[in-house]
């Protein structure tokens, strides 16, 4: 067996320690960090119980960033993010190269909830952690499951909980961008939110769509998060296409992708409400 080959194994098998640890910490916050956190937020609101078990959640999401980085399996420094945000209620959209840009984003920001897949909220560990942390439930693709994520999404941000949306819709192509939905923009339009962009990069490409989780690079994958200007539906009387299109535009000039690189958006069926929202 070849150096190379060695030192490859090594590296796949600290990459499954890693997924081990997520599932053991899920646990681990499950059975005891949740139950105290709802314990001692017993006589708050369902948002701010919501928002405590998420501080949990940001702790564990550190603390695997901080296993990788040490590991030399992926370069993440949340702690060095700008962590300023246009007030306490705000939209973030970013592009979705990586299967861990949602634990990256929490390690971050901390107070934040998304749409996860309906059948996600039936398992026995994720679906307790998407219930306790004021998750959005984004349905099982049916017509009406579109509005059902913005009519949840309007409730989290009256409550002043932060709505992450991957205007995509689904993980980019490698080296690429989807076209931008307008969900997100929707939503901020309709709660006069303003839009927080962040632009993620992972050089080399790791955790790509289509990608198994043991298809690693053989050097230290950099992951990077940067803020960039935060728009406001007022800006744009309050158009969900043009901020959207605007959005998109941004995020091709800092790829350095040209509006003939983009990648189609599917069809749409007639009068799908799902489709409108890039969860």
């Amino acid at each position: 067996m070849t150096v190379r080959r060695l030192w490859l194994l090594v590296r796949v098998g600290l990459a499954g320690l890693a997924f081990l640890s997520f599932w053991i910490g899920g646990l681990g916050l499950v059975l005891l960090a949740f139950p105290w956190a709802r314990w001692r937020h017993r006589r708050a609101g369902p948002l701010e119980r919501a928002a405590a078990c998420q501080r949990w959640v940001q702790r564990a999401f550190r603390a695997l960033h901080d296993y990788m980085r040490a590991c030399g399996l992926l370069h993440f420094q949340p702690r060095a993010v700008d962590p300023r945000t246009p007030g306490r209620r705000f939209v973030l959209v970013a592009n979705h190269p990586t299967l861990v840009d949602v634990v990256a984003l929490s390690a971050v920001y901390g107070r934040l909830t998304c749409a996860a897949k309906a059948p996600l909220f039936r398992t026995p560990v994720v679906g307790q952690i998407l219930r306790a942390c004021g998750y959005l439930d984004g349905g099982d693709g049916d017509a009406f499951a579109g509005a059902a994520v913005v009519s949840q999404a309007l409730d989290r941000l009256a409550g002043e909980m932060p709505v992450l949306v991957f205007p995509e819709g689904t993980r980019s192509p490698v080296g690429g961008l989807h076209t931008f939905k307008r969900g997100a923009f929707e939503i901020a339009c309709r709660a006069d939110a303003p839009v927080l962009p962040v632009l993620i990069r992972c050089e080399p490409s790791a955790l790509g769509k289509g990608r198994p989780w043991y298809d690693i690079p053989s050097s230290t994958a950099y992951f990077t998060v940067t803020p960039l200007a935060e728009m406001n539906p007022r800006d744009f009387d309050r158009d969900a296409s043009r901020m959207a299109a605007q959005c998109e535009a941004m995020y091709r000039r800092r790829l350095g992708l040209s509006p003939a690189e983009s990648t189609p958006a599917p069809v749409a069926p007639a009068r799908s409400a799902r489709q409108n929202v890039g969860t």
